[in-house]
């Protein structure tokens, strides 16, 4: 059986002793996985746009047949 090992939730937020080093770390991994996040989704979207502007150069200089 799992047990529940503070006596409350500010027990288990504060941690004591070790809550003032536990959260800071906790909050600056979902500060990069954030970030990484929002860099990856802009990385994409100018992927995207250089690859339409590479077809629609391409397009334009098709010859017709």
């Amino acid at each position: 059986m799992i047990e529940f090992q503070f006596d409350s939730l500010f027990n288990f937020l504060r941690m004591a002793p070790h809550g003032i080093y536990i959260w800071p770390v906790y909050g600056l991994g979902l500060l990069v996985i954030g970030g990484l996040a929002i860099w990856i989704r802009y990385q994409h979207r100018q992927a995207i746009r250089k690859i339409r502007r590479i077809m629609n150069r391409e397009s334009i200089h098709e010859p017709k047949a």
